[in-house]
């Protein structure tokens, strides 16, 4: 469902593919599931950094 469809004076079927403000909001949107999609990566990185360091000490703890 298209959220500005209850709330804008302007709608009409199918504007949305032309309106300005539709295209900011999914811009924004975008924008956010991208900061999102990197704080994850970024995170994600890291935790399998530290698991194949924390594998690689038991493996060398392990041959003693």
């Amino acid at each position: 469902m298209i959220p500005c469809k209850t709330g804008c004076d302007h709608y009409c079927e199918g504007c949305h593919k032309t309106c300005p403000a539709w295209k900011e909001l999914q811009q924004r949107f975008s924008l956010e599931r991208q900061k999102k999609k990197n704080y994850l990566n970024y995170y994600n990185d890291l935790c399998s950094t530290v698991v194949r360091q924390c594998r690689a000490n038991e493996v060398r703890t392990a041959n003693f």
